[in-house]
């Protein structure tokens, strides 16, 4: 009797993990696309429900590096049946100018201040871009006396926006970094 209530008692240690491990994984899929543990030189954290609450919204995927970097990858359609599958498409380049709109208007407000746009730049570099990017300056923090350095890249998949926002203090984050990171998302959006 023993050995039954201890097999039956492995039975379910192993079910329980199982499951726990299948939703962990399944709360890891954002609209069909696995999430995995890396992307890049960067781990994921976790995803951020907005969909639930605000349809179009989507979700977001936080990721973590170095300190003080905040790396945020959102997937959204704002309540579109159809977005092109071209970074150069005017629903997506009108996406990058509403995102550079929000950055500005955080700076009018006092959120940030002294934001600079630091020009525009497409990953890859040569060839078809499949991101549209642009980058900024910027103090922020409580007295709004952090120097930061800001890249905003924007593409689609899958009838969904593709946005990446990466923020850290300046001089810990460099284009390269971002470029590395966004060419990341485009292999695992494949």
């Amino acid at each position: 009797m023993r050995k039954i209530g201890t097999g039956i008692l492995a039975v379910v240690t192993v079910l329980v993990s199982a499951a726990a491990a299948f939703a962990q994984e399944s709360s890891r899929v954002v609209y069909g696309l696995s999430i995995p543990d890396r992307v890049g030189s960067l781990v994921y954290v976790r995803t951020v429900d907005f969909e639930s609450k605000s349809p179009g919204l989507g979700y977001a995927l936080r990721f973590g590096g170095k300190p003080g970097l905040m790396v945020d990858v959102y997937l959204y359609d704002v309540g579109l049946k159809t977005i092109p599958a071209d970074a150069e498409s005017d629903a997506v380049r009108n996406q990058l100018a509403q995102a550079r709109g929000d950055v500005f208007e955080l700076g009018k407000r006092g959120t940030y201040a002294n934001v600079a746009d630091k020009g525009d730049f497409t990953v890859p570099a040569t060839g078809k871009p499949r991101f549209i990017c642009t980058s900024f300056g910027y103090l922020r923090g409580e007295r709004v006396d952090i120097d930061v350095e800001s890249y905003l890249c924007l593409s689609s998949w899958n009838n969904k926006f593709v946005k990446i926002r990466m923020t850290g203090p300046k001089g810990t984050l460099s284009r390269a970094d971002a470029t590395d990171f966004v060419q990341a998302w485009i292999e695992l959006l494949r």
